[in-house]
């Protein structure tokens, strides 16, 4: 079984570019591909459902972090 896309937004930020897709696994299971790209230079991070929540609530916490400054 192929990955399969079930989810895609795009966030253009300046010169560089975001990706979120989620994608199903050839094992069934479900992630999430955070994709950055600027110029020719492309970055990937992967959050596996398993670590999701706990990964959202971190991000939440440093955007908080930021936003005090």
């Amino acid at each position: 079984m192929e990955r399969q896309k079930l989810y895609s937004k795009t966030l253009r930020a300046g010169k560089r570019t975001y990706y979120f897709d989620v994608k199903k696994g050839r094992d069934g299971s479900t992630y999430l591909v955070i994709t950055e790209q600027k110029d020719d230079k492309r970055n990937r991070l992967m959050v596996f459902e398993d670590r999701a929540e706990e990964f959202v609530s971190l991000l939440r916490e440093a955007v908080d972090k930021m936003k005090e400054r």
